[in-house]
């Protein structure tokens, strides 16, 4: 396993974000449809092939559902199936608490940031709103990094004032995952325990891969693929031993007087290789006009296969 954790309490600067649980995603729709009139035709041509098989505010709403709706052993199938591409794994059926903390769910807004998501929502449980943290995981998949972040809204505001903070929080963090340094590692990353020896014995110990993949790829520059003013995210593509793609997410933390930006998680994501390779896929089937009886572009010739379970191993 890779990556700062799962259900964090304080960090290793000492900072608590609050959370409610944290799952991962489920099967797709297809892309935009294909159709006859010039208004279906317009909104085809601008739309815009994405790296998940689904928009991220589509996805919450279904990862809702399912938490309102299972009540049964024989239906979790779905929330197993987001369980294990997930940083939490959450119990099923879902406890009535989490099933009456869903009522009400709306999102807000939603912004896709390269292979990272937010999506701000409101629910029984958050009535004044919270933000649900997502990343494509390698299967094109919505997996989820944290849900029920108690942030202030932020799709739509700017990353202006947080951008520098950001860079430097995802620098720190690879340099100390390089050079194997726990102490720097706490001090920049959101962790499930104020004790240090338990971070560096579990946390900090699931970087080993990463550190590995760094040191053989002559340690590739992180790429910031978008965010704003609370959450940014970036991706580190590292060709040895073989391709890999990381999504990294990133925190500001405005609570308690002096800014701080902590590195969240890391994830697998698809490979810009292989995004690529689906994309041309996918303009192919548009130019073809190969759609499904529905008239949309079949998602099942567009996905790759499940070969792998989006999980952070290694």
């Amino acid at each position: 396993m890779e990556g700062a954790l799962r259900m964090p309490g304080e960090t290793g600067a000492g900072r608590r974000w609050a959370l409610c649980l944290a799952v991962a995603a489920i099967a797709g729709t297809g892309a935009a449809g294909c159709g006859g009139d010039d208004e279906t035709i317009a909104a085809q041509e601008k739309s815009r092939y994405e790296a998940a098989t689904q928009p991220s505010q589509e996805f919450a709403t279904r990862l809702a559902n399912l938490l309102r709706t299972t009540r049964k052993p024989a239906e979790c199938v779905e929330l197993n199936t987001i369980a294990t591409r997930s940083f939490v794994r959450f119990p099923c059926p879902p406890p009535k608490r989490i099933a009456r903390s869903m009522a009400g769910f709306e999102v807000v807004k939603s912004e896709e940031y390269g292979t990272g998501a937010v999506v701000d929502y409101e629910s029984g449980e958050a009535k004044d709103g919270a933000a649900l943290i997502l990343f494509v995981a390698p299967n094109r998949e919505w997996g989820i990094s944290r849900f029920g972040m108690l942030t202030e809204p932020s799709v739509g505001t700017s990353d202006a004032a947080s951008r520098e903070g950001f860079d430097a929080a995802v620098d720190d963090y690879l340099a100390a995952v390089r050079d194997r340094d726990c102490k720097a590692y706490r001090e920049v990353a959101v962790t499930d325990s104020s004790d240090a020896k338990a971070v560096c014995k579990s946390a900090f110990a699931g970087t080993k891969g990463l550190a590995d993949r760094l040191e053989a790829s002559s340690d590739p520059a992180p790429v910031y693929e978008g965010g704003n003013r609370t959450y940014g995210f970036y991706t580190v593509e590292t060709p040895k031993p073989k391709p890999r793609r990381t999504t990294i997410s990133v925190i500001r933390n405005e609570s308690g007087g002096e800014d701080a930006y902590l590195v969240m998680d890391i994830a697998p994501s698809p490979t810009e290789a292989e995004l690529l390779r689906i994309q041309r896929q996918f303009e192919r089937q548009r130019k073809q006009g190969k759609t499904t009886p529905g008239g949309a572009p079949n998602p099942n010739s567009m996905v790759p296969g499940e070969g792998g379970t989006g999980r952070k191993a290694d």
